[in-house]
């Protein structure tokens, strides 16, 4: 095999020197996620919002909109409106139940996810559906290849497989469509679509074997709602349990979920059924993908735990809540089964300087509902947005532009200033004589902890970085190191101590320089080591009180204490 040539990586070099001479964000977090849900930034995003929501027509959509941390069990913030001529409950609370429609889709992968765990997302389909495995494949563009359809790729919508397989078949509702083929009896839909019998497991794998692929696995996202059907089909063999007692099991009992239902709750009083078609819509084996009903608090709840990593491992949910495949959009790429935003977060409010943030959302639609939940990990905060009415896209349009805007933001800040409060200061060794010291701060505007000075027994070390980078060498400006929190914690209470250790990675850069498109930060990272000692790990202790003592730096074998 010929190996790749320096050309063609040159790219890569070229956006790694880049990111080298500015603060080019990593992905990830900033700061620790604020933990106060009280904080005065978060606390003045409240009225913002208000103000955003004044536009929307309350009189004819209804809405719950609750947004929350992961670090507290109450709410941020919360509002509904009934709206004049609602059908159901008399006034909307936080228990009053929606159809979740397609946010179902993550509910069926998280009970998957708590149950089975991801070991199987790369077994073909056919391992699991015996009538699967038997299909031929005579034709690739006639015949399905189940063989390649994993259950990962069902999860993740790039399966190939078609959207539905009879629901929304315009066979059974019509006769004949002016310049379409003629259909004999036996392919004409008689279940599983709007006023016809659900079908069962038979009727449906017969169905699903007719369908045409839509393209080949992995290759592009196609949205597939009889994907998630299979995948519960797939459960079920594995675990020999109905679908719905597994989600029973798995979710709804160990979360507590009292106002989430499968199927469709029908004698309850405290629901919308705007829609009374929707509402009572009975899709059978297919509601994996669409036919679950939730309260605006049990969807806070259940996002809660996700982000706590309440019922996976933290190294699932972290393998959870990652992309799976792009998509044509620069902005927009799919997990299992997230829809995931990339979006532009400024540093400050009054900051030019963003960093891109991925949202975890799953929406779902039918009929007068519109819902969504959606997740920041880099904040662990989420929000979960229920709507219904005669305008419902128009009102759930302009709720999830104010929370992108306004919320996000505002977390932002908020563990701007907590990381301020915890971290900002000079640290110096305690040693006499010791010429070292440490100042941490932040820089105006741009994102992350900023560090102005490392001084080493009377070494400037960032004149020694500018002189050892040649990305930053001749260059005019102020150089610091932009500390990026790396999600490794030492609890120490966990011990029998107290307060935590946190560790920053430091990249240098020169202030005020607006990170390009092309970043390459993440190329250029851990360059400086010294005996296999990194010179860019700065470990913060932090006390019970939420203040940093101490910071190390073991590439230059200190510690530096708050003065």
């Amino acid at each position: 095999m010929r190996p790749f040539s320096s050309s063609s990586l040159a790219w890569i070099v070229v956006a790694s020197q880049l990111g080298a001479a500015q603060n080019c964000p990593i992905l990830g977090p900033a700061y620790p996620a604020v933990t106060n849900i009280a904080a005065p930034k978060l606390t003045a995003a409240k009225a913002r919002f208000e103000k955003a929501l004044e536009s929307v027509n309350r009189s004819s959509t209804s809405f719950a909109i609750q947004v929350y941390s992961a670090h507290d069990d109450g709410l941020i913030y919360s509002t509904y409106n009934t709206a004049t001529d609602q059908v159901g409950a008399a006034v909307v609370g936080p228990d009053t139940i929606w159809r979740l429609f397609s946010i179902s889709k993550a509910i069926t992968v998280y009970t998957f996810l708590a149950r089975l765990g991801d070991v199987y997302w790369n077994e073909p389909i056919t391992k699991f559906i015996p009538e699967l495995a038997d299909a031929p494949v005579h034709d690739p563009i006639r015949d399905v290849n189940w063989a390649e359809v994993t259950l990962g790729s069902l999860a993740g919508q790039s399966s190939g497989l078609t959207r539905d397989y009879s629901l929304r078949d315009s066979s059974a509702v019509q006769s004949q469509i002016p310049g379409f083929r003629t259909l004999k009896d036996s392919e004409i839909v008689k279940c599983g679509s709007f006023s016809l019998p659900t079908c069962n497991r038979t009727e449906a794998i017969r169905i699903i074997l007719k369908t045409y692929p839509w393209a080949t696995s992995y290759r592009t996202p196609n949205y597939s709602t009889m994907a998630f059907q299979l995948l519960a089909y797939a459960a079920e063999n594995i675990t020999g349990e109905s679908f719905p007692d597994i989600i029973m099991n798995q979710l709804i009992k160990p979360l507590n979920l009292t106002r989430t239902s499968v199927p469709i709750p029908q004698n309850d009083t405290n629901v919308v059924n705007y829609s009374a078609d929707a509402w009572g819509l009975d899709i059978g084996d297919l509601s994996p993908g669409g036919g679950y009903s939730a309260s605006a608090s049990d969807l806070s709840t259940l996002g809660k735990s996700i982000l706590r990593s309440t019922l996976l491992p933290p190294i699932l949910t972290r393998r959870w809540l990652a992309p799976a495949i792009h998509s044509g959009s620069l902005l927009f790429s799919m997990g299992r089964p997230w829809e995931i935003l990339r979006h532009a977060v400024p540093a400050t409010l009054t900051s030019n300087i963003t960093r891109h943030v991925d949202i975890y959302t799953k929406q779902g639609g039918g009929g007068a509902y519109t819902t969504a939940i959606a997740l920041s990990p880099d904040h662990d905060i989420g929000v979960s947005i229920m709507t219904s009415g005669d305008v419902t896209q128009a009102v759930f349009n302009t709720i999830t532009r104010a929370f992108l805007d306004i919320w996000l933001g505002a977390a932002e800040e908020a563990a701007r200033d907590q990381a301020q409060a915890t971290y900002e200061g000079t640290y110096a060794s305690k040693t006499p004589g010791d010429n070292s010291s440490v100042v941490v701060g932040l820089s105006p505007g741009e994102p992350a902890l900023f560090v102005e000075q490392v001084i080493s027994n009377g070494t400037d070390i960032l004149e020694y970085i500018v002189n050892n980078n040649g990305a930053l060498s001749g260059r005019e400006g102020k150089v610091g190191l932009w500390l990026y929190p790396m999600g490794l914690v030492d609890e120490k209470e966990k011990s029998g101590g107290g307060g935590r250790r946190v560790a920053f990675r430091g990249w240098p850069g020169l202030v005020g320089e607006k990170p390009a498109e092309d970043c390459g930060s993440w190329a250029e990272s851990d360059r400086l080591r010294w005996g296999n000692y990194p010179g860019d790990l700065y470990v913060f202790e932090v006390d019970q009180g939420g203040k940093a003592s101490a910071v190390e730096n073991p590439g230059l074998g200190r510690v530096f204490w708050r003065v």
